[in-house]
């Protein structure tokens, strides 16, 4: 079920048959009802004006709202909870009828279909320029689409080890060498004990499958013609992928979220890898650990992915909902609203000063998962991805299996990719 909030500079209306009362902000009188302002590129009206929001943590979006009417008291704010991977599915249904938020939240992997579907416009250049000089390049690559952001990454991640420090120690290990040293007499396949496992898919292994130089769509990440499943610089990845059966010789089946990140939470393995979402389920369960970049594999450091969650301003809006959703979207990205969204939803931030921010600059386990970011490449957001995530799928599962050699996987998913992009209708003679 949808809740509904309202929000206005003098209450907070809970619709779900809840009430809470709010103070300390300043009034609608306060502000002068006729003024015209500038905003990066728009022109928005302090009269008096009704924005709807989606977004997916109720805790977290009252405390955003109420920061950005205690700034804006001309604009009142309804919230309803929606999930961000939902959210582009219900805009495709409620945004043409005139039901849909004026600003919606969805993940990395949806921005090309929001774009494609016309659910969000180009940013005014204006507030491009500021969003690029102030929040992470790889955040900023995600949400560009022909030169133009589309949306603004509000929160980012990204993959890092997390390491147990009662069963590996206090320092992290910096090689997988020291890893492997430490399986050697760690690992007790009748027992089940294994130094070190993560989850199987394609997110998770492409520090593995890049670390030879594979380029997924090429340099720019964005040319569907270079996908790489048949290059040598893959076949190398899947090779050193392949030697991590000496941390955990699991058959692929049993390789998932119980077996890996759910025991490292339990306490019962030293290491995993994993992300933010991680975090604060293993300090509910009193798990004493650390997180830090992944470590270097024959000297060469791992590339993860980088993911980030967006906030759109729908293209429904009407001309003066957009000027104002702009500028709740810059709050959003702002110190305050980073501040808000650690102390709420503990997840990082997309600013660069991120070690300047109140609360997020002590967080060990952020800054940890921090070392990591300079080594992320944003994930691809052209659509042919979607055609991609099955063939990569089935050169893990068979090759870990060792059901087909790796030239003999790597061909079978050429082949299904060129499948897969002649049903979606797009060109596969390349």
């Amino acid at each position: 079920m949808k809740k509904l909030f309202f929000l206005t500079a003098f209450a907070v209306i809970l619709l779900a048959l809840t009430a809470c009362a709010y103070d300390g902000r300043t009034t609608p009188q306060e502000a002068d009802l006729g003024e015209t302002i500038h905003f990066y590129g728009v022109e928005k009206t302090t009269q008096p004006v009704e924005l709807l929001i989606w977004l997916d943590n109720e805790e977290w979006a009252m405390a955003m709202i109420r920061a950005f009417v205690n700034k804006y008291p001309n604009v009142t704010v309804l919230f309803e909870q929606m999930g961000n991977v939902e959210s582009r599915a219900h805009m495709q249904l409620d945004g043409p009828s005139g039901h849909g938020a004026d600003i919606f939240a969805f993940p990395h992997d949806q921005v090309s279909w929001a774009i494609s579907d016309g659910m969000i416009e180009p940013v005014p250049m204006e507030l491009q320029a500021k969003w690029q000089s102030e929040l992470v390049p790889a955040a900023v690559e995600t949400v560009t689409h022909n030169g133009r952001m589309h949306a603004v990454p509000f929160q980012v991640e990204n993959l890092a080890l997390f390491y147990n420090r009662d069963l590996w120690g206090p320092t992290p290990p910096r090689t997988f060498e020291e890893i492997f040293e430490f399986a050697r007499s760690h690992n007790n396949p009748a027992t089940n004990d294994w130094t070190m496992v993560w989850n199987m898919d394609p997110y998770h292994v492409f520090p593995w499958f890049s670390i030879a130089g594979w380029q997924l769509f090429g340099p720019n990440m964005n040319d569907y013609t270079l996908v790489g499943f048949e290059s040598p610089e893959l076949t190398r990845g899947i090779e050193t992928f392949l030697t991590m059966r000496g941390l955990f010789d699991l058959p692929i089946e049993d390789i998932n979220f119980n077996t890996g990140e759910e025991r490292f939470r339990l306490g019962e393995i030293p290491l995993t890898i994993t992300g933010p979402w991680a975090i604060n389920d293993l300090k509910e369960n009193g798990v004493n650990f650390g997180v830090t970049q992944i470590p270097t594999i024959g000297g060469v450091q791992p590339i993860s992915f980088s993911g980030n969650i967006n906030a759109g301003v729908s293209s429904f809006a009407s001309p003066t909902n957009r000027a104002w959703a702009y500028a709740f979207l810059d709050f959003m990205v702002s110190v305050e609203g980073a501040v808000i969204l650690h102390r709420y939803m503990n997840q990082m931030t997309s600013r660069l000063d991120r070690e300047q921010i109140p609360g997020l600059r002590d967080d060990p386990h952020l800054l940890g998962l921090a070392e990591q970011t300079p080594f992320t490449v944003p994930m691809p957001t052209i659509s042919q991805i979607n055609q991609v995530w099955g063939p990569w799928g089935d050169i893990i599962n068979f090759t870990w299996n060792n059901e087909l050699t790796v030239q003999q996987a790597q061909e079978r998913a050429m082949e299904s990719y060129r499948m897969l992009l002649n049903i979606a209708g797009h060109d596969n003679t390349f």
